[in-house]
């Protein structure tokens, strides 16, 4: 009954489209109030948004760069700590700048050592301005003055180029005084800093960074490349500019903030920080022009004017339900995903690591540790650890993996493994939580370090160094006999041009002579083998020494018309930083050498060569090779040891001086048989 009246009273139905009509107007207007409201909300909270994250932007990139020279600093104390950066061997010094070069991945120019009087005595990689004077240098005068560590201001090298020098003393202990005895330093490119920290990020499609020292000096602008080493008080009155003034005052006094300037008539913001280098506080700048701001969030809410508040709410609920889905499916993949990454790193590594379950059972080991250990995965798997890597029934008491399931930090300890391979061995252990959660106990990350070959490595070094100090002994021993044999020459010499003995007096006499002379030779060779000359390296072209020293043999009646001496020499050959005198000895033993292997004729060869290995450092080449009889296999292990010979009247010093004459120029040598004879080959650096 009510339907039909409902239908029949069509005035009725009017007003009711009417007051719906007007409900869903009042709903529409409603939403249309809210949703600017909301939009004008949303758009203050995205801007804040932006806001922080370019502060968080400026402040990551400030503490990246005071970390990267905390590092390098940090690294130059260790230098200046090492007793052989004090000590007159350059080789080991030119090798512990080298390892140090190694370490930071390139990101140091040079690292060199600077004597007290400011003479370059080593740098790495070679540079000739190694014996070149640093003593007028700010730096080294600073860090003289101070004995503290130094970092200098931005150095203009070249038109566009700019370097950083960080340096610390040397010090020594003398009279219960602190004395300096020169610096290490390492030299920095501010192309790198700009490489490392500005260049890779962008917070918008024009906005960029730049660094500002504490004088006010603009070092690193990837975009305006102009600024670069000009102060920034020069840039107040140019053209378009207005409140750099003020940001750069704030910039100057340390603080951290936000801030706005106009510069070529372009308004942007700017998010500041301020950041230590050494002992001066400099500050970085983040820049973003505003207009793309504004771009950003009119983009961001421009459809939201025209919604209705039922599309609004179907929009929400939708985008609601969107994301929550989204989320879970990314989630979960990205959970497969970091799985078979760290699954992928695991199986990469060269040391031993394995992921423990929170029962103590091995659910991965890497293929490095169970290479290092000679076992099958599937023997393992789902094995107690402790059962595994100690043979025990229960778990290790101060286990580090009790610290890492129980307060959710890293565990370290050094362990004695005693694994059901049955070889014990000493590792270090380092246990890290794979899941932030709390609620149960995560799998373990477990890093094993196996320190067997780093405890033979000290014994090895340990044995070396008592070697050495038995190398010291026999040396003095040897040069304390030196005077002794002298003298028994010259009294034998007298005993020889007297008159006033019988002929078997005279014969005794001259074997006296003849012994000493002989011990005096080897002890000599000796001296020269066990305590090497420093190199006196000049520009030396190889080529020259060769015909020299072939044109010597070939004059000389020892080597004889039946011994035939060719040379083939590199017409290109540059000059090299050698020691003449040292490279002629090698030359002219290699040449003896290989006349002595010639038994009545043959030929020597002398070859001259050069090349770039792997396209990094050019060398040069030098060949020996001989027709004679060649080298029996069984003594080719003892060829270059000292005293150590084939002939009858030789001394088995040559080419144990070859060798070492080599090594102190930092090149190798190697022997072959082929089927011309005996090939001795010397590859010598350029460093030229």
């Amino acid at each position: 009954m009510k339907k039909k009246y409902y239908y029949k009273d069509f005035t009725k139905i009017h007003l009711i489209i009417f007051f719906i009509g007007l409900f869903t107007l009042f709903i529409v207007i409603e939403t249309l109030i809210l949703s600017s409201e909301y939009r004008s909300s949303m758009t203050n909270d995205v801007l804040e948004q932006f806001n922080n994250q370019q502060i968080h932007l400026a402040r990551q990139t400030a503490n990246g760069i005071e970390k990267f020279f905390e590092d390098i600093l940090r690294d130059l104390t260790l230098l200046s700590q090492y007793p052989n950066i004090t000590g007159q061997n350059q080789n080991d010094i030119d090798l512990t700048l080298e390892q140090f070069y190694k370490k930071s991945n390139h990101d140091v120019i040079h690292f060199y050592k600077l004597d007290a009087n400011g003479i370059m005595t080593n740098i790495y990689p070679k540079n000739v301005a190694r014996g070149k004077t640093f003593l007028f240098r700010n730096y080294f005068i600073q860090t003289k003055e101070s004995l503290k560590p130094h970092v200098s201001k931005f150095i203009k090298v070249q038109a566009d180029y700019w370097t950083i020098v960080l340096s610390c003393p040397i010090l020594r202990i003398e009279n219960k005084k602190t004395v300096f005895d020169g610096l290490v330093a390492a030299t920095v490119s501010v192309d790198k800093l700009r490489t490392l920290f500005f260049e890779p990020f962008r917070l918008s499609a024009n906005g960029y960074g730049w660094m500002m020292d504490d004088d006010g000096t603009v070092t690193i602008n990837p975009i305006e490349m102009g600024w670069t080493g000009k102060n920034i008080n020069a840039l107040f009155d140019h053209p378009g500019e207005k409140g750099l003034e003020a940001l750069t005052s704030r910039m100057k006094k340390g603080e951290e903030g936000l801030g706005n300037y106009t510069y070529h008539f372009i308004d942007k913001s700017a998010a500041f920080s301020p950041l230590k280098i050494g002992q001066r506080v400099c500050s970085v700048a983040i820049c973003t022009p505003i207009e793309e701001i504004k771009q950003f969030m009119q983009k961001t809410f421009i459809k939201e004017k025209k919604l209705l508040a039922f599309v609004i709410l179907v929009i929400i609920i939708a985008g609601g339900c969107v994301m929550f889905l989204t989320r879970h499916i990314y989630l979960s993949r990205m959970e497969e995903h970091s799985w078979d990454k760290l699954m992928g790193i695991f199986k990469a590594m060269s040391s031993g690591a394995c992921i423990i379950s929170p029962d103590h059972t091995i659910a991965f080991i890497n293929p490095a540790l169970m290479k290092s250990l000679g076992i099958d995965e599937n023997k393992i798997m789902n094995i107690p650890c402790h059962t595994f890597f100690m043979g025990q029934d229960k778990p290790c008491k101060e286990c580090p993996m009790e610290d890492t399931w129980g307060q959710g930090i890293p565990g370290y300890a050094l362990k004695r493994f005693t694994p059901v391979s049955g070889q014990a061995f000493s590792a270090e252990v380092l246990t890290i939580p794979l899941s932030e959660t709390h609620e149960t106990p995560p799998h373990v990350f477990c890093y094993i370090k196996n320190l067997t070959e780093e405890i033979t490595l000290k014994r090895k070094l340990t044995q070396s160094q008592k070697m050495a100090v038995i190398g010291e002994l026999a040396a003095g021993i040897a040069h304390e006999m030196r005077n002794p044999l002298l003298s028994i020459c010259s009294a034998s010499e007298m005993l020889l041009d007297s008159p006033n003995h019988d002929s078997e007096e005279a014969t005794l006499a001259q074997v006296i002579h003849t012994e000493a002379r002989t011990l005096e030779t080897v002890i000599r060779e000796f001296l020269l083998y066990a305590r090497p000359p420093v190199l006196n390296r000049t520009h030396t072209q190889l080529n020259d020494l060769v015909k020299k020293i072939c044109k010597q043999a070939k004059s000389r009646n020892d080597f004889g018309s039946s011994i035939i001496i060719e040379t083939s020499l590199a017409h290109d050959l540059p000059k090299a930083y050698l020691d003449k005198n040292r490279l002629s000895q090698i030359i002219w033993n290699l040449v003896q050498n290989a006349r002595d292997a010639i038994e009545d004729q043959g030929i020597i060869k002398v070859i001259t060569e050069w090349k770039n290995t792997k396209g990094i450092r050019k060398n040069i080449i030098l060949i020996v090779e001989d027709s004679g009889k060649g080298i029996d296999p069984e003594m080719s292990k003892d060829l270059f040891k000292p005293f150590f010979t084939t002939k009858e009247h030789g001394l088995g010093m040559g080419l144990a001086l070859v060798k070492q004459a080599v090594e102190l120029h930092q090149g190798s040598i190697k022997f072959e048989q082929n089927s011309f004879g005996t090939r001795f080959t010397i590859v010598l650096p350029l460093m030229s």
